[in-house]
């Protein structure tokens, strides 16, 4: 059985592309976690609110977040809702910076590369402030029924920046997996 976080290959135009595997699907309301050990999706726990996922979100292989000790999360914004474990190849547009409980949990940013709805979106400025909003919106509250939780919006990342990011979460897995 392949695992979806350690046997996903780079993508070759990595940092501006990268794979994503989804983990929670556009619409959501619960919280599914890719159990690396395992290889399946877990239920982590059904939404503190009615909130549901404004985009696909998951993590991109091979990636580890030295800040919150996981793989690096990533969100698209997509035309279609996909499903849990549905691999997509992102255009990376830049990057939500965010503290969940004192720890930094910054999300990656973009568009599918095959979606034809986002051909001409190149940066997070060809994103409607509203779509910007609302993503901010749903980071900001999601967890503010859990108790002990507080989620800060720190803002958003240029391209360049979050490049870099990228960059050093796939090296810290080659550092932590040796792989």
């Amino acid at each position: 059985m392949s695992n979806l976080f350690h046997d996903l290959e780079t993508s070759e135009n990595s940092p501006k592309e990268v794979l994503m595997v989804v983990e929670n699907p556009s619409g959501y309301r619960g919280k599914l976690e890719y159990n690396k050990k395992y290889g399946a999706m877990i239920l982590d726990r059904v939404s503190y609110s009615a909130l549901p996922y404004p985009v696909e979100y998951g993590f991109i292989p091979r990636s580890w977040n030295k800040y919150d000790n996981d793989p690096m999360d990533i969100m698209a914004l997509s035309s279609v809702s996909t499903y849990p474990g549905v691999i997509v190849n992102v255009r990376v547009l830049g990057m939500l910076k965010m503290e969940d409980t004192g720890e930094l949990d910054h999300k990656v940013f973009g568009v599918p590369e095959n979606d034809p709805i986002y051909n001409d979106v190149n940066s997070i400025e060809d994103i409607s402030s509203h779509i910007i909003q609302t993503i901010e919106f749903y980071f900001a509250n999601y967890k503010k029924l859990m108790k002990n939780k507080e989620v800060k919006i720190l803002g958003w990342e240029g391209k360049e920046e979050t490049y870099k990011f990228i960059n050093e979460t796939l090296e810290e897995y080659k550092n932590k997996f040796k792989k």
